[in-house]
């Protein structure tokens, strides 16, 4: 992980009306002919046979909880394992907090001090993407996408410090050594929204910040046809970049091995190294096709949020 941090431009903020577009948006399901799930975690809700529970070992770790297969999937795509960290940060299925829309458990990130820690559900046997060519009757698809919401608590940093980030990395770790496609996450001292830059894997700042304590809503979508990743807050493209380390790999990075929630220091020096922080996430989907809602639907909702809003804005 990179210990030097640049490009920090000042931060814009969305709109409420946009955040609250992004859950309402989430609220939705959409679903395209040849789209499967890869790791869909359904809100990490106690839905049997398959679902989470805070009791999990004691504590309600994620570590070791099943996740629940998704759409196009017969079986589970594997367990939640601790994929990447010293060990000392915790990853928490509760109840005390989670995102709104629906669902009544989220899980809760704690970042140790000086412990940089990673959670996914690998999945590098099952052969993803189906790009360029997939199997028999599969169609060829080029995208992965991944989704979620998080709530970042405020690190009370001291000055010239940054961090933790709290976010999601995918990774193409089917060769050696193990390549970083993307990231996309937050700075809990700051609130600026940030990605790993190509090639040096810099944390950059990409000009939006949150809220601390409020939701947001976030995706990569990785695109293996042009070897880049675009990402998003709350729908809004932030940029896209070329693949983190597809320079830094021989051959380059083709396959996708897992997504990762991740707590890591956002710079080198050992007053951030050491900073701790809080953040919870939710509704967690990795998926292959289509990444985000067609415009007409954006705007359908729009529209009829843009009503509601002059509808009832005298009573609030």
């Amino acid at each position: 992980m990179k210990s030097t941090r640049f490009d920090r431009s000042s931060g814009t903020r969305l709109g409420c009306v946009l955040c609250t577009l992004a859950f309402a948006l989430g609220s939705m399901h959409y679903v395209y002919a040849g789209d499967d799930d890869i790791v869909n975690a359904f809100g990490f809700e106690p839905n049997p046979p398959y679902g989470f529970t805070t009791t999990f070992n004691g504590t309600g770790q994620l570590e070791g909880q099943v996740n629940p297969p998704g759409a196009g999937q017969v079986i589970s795509p594997g367990q939640w394992l601790r994929t990447r960290g010293a060990g000392l940060s915790t990853a928490t299925v509760q109840s005390a907090m989670y995102a709104p829309g629906g669902g009544t458990q989220a899980v809760q990130v704690n970042r140790a001090a000086n412990s940089d820690d990673r959670w996914a559900v690998p999945v590098n046997a099952l052969g993803y993407p189906d790009y360029p060519n997939p199997a028999p009757p599969e169609p060829a698809q080029p995208c992965i996408c991944i989704t979620w919401d998080m709530k970042v608590m405020q690190t009370a940093g001291a000055a010239n410090t940054f961090g933790p980030f709290f976010g999601v990395e995918a990774y193409d770790d089917d060769g050696n050594p193990v390549g970083l496609l993307g990231s996309l996450g937050v700075d809990s001292t700051t609130g600026e929204v940030l990605y790993q830059a190509t090639g040096s894997g810099f944390y950059t700042a990409t000009g939006a910040t949150v809220n601390f304590g409020d939701w947001n809503r976030f995706q990569i979508k990785l695109d293996y046809s042009t070897h880049q990743y675009t990402i998003f807050k709350n729908y809004v493209n932030l940029g896209t970049f070329g693949y983190v380390d597809q320079g830094n790999i021989p051959g380059g990075l083709d396959q996708f091995s897992d997504a990762d929630i991740a707590t890591v220091a956002a710079a080198g020096d050992p007053a951030s190294l050491a900073l701790t922080g809080t953040a919870y996430f939710d509704n967690f989907l990795v998926r292959e096709g289509t990444c985000i809602p067609e415009p007409s639907s954006v705007l359908l909702i729009l529209c009829g949020m843009g009503m509601a809003a002059s509808r009832f804005r005298r009573v609030r």
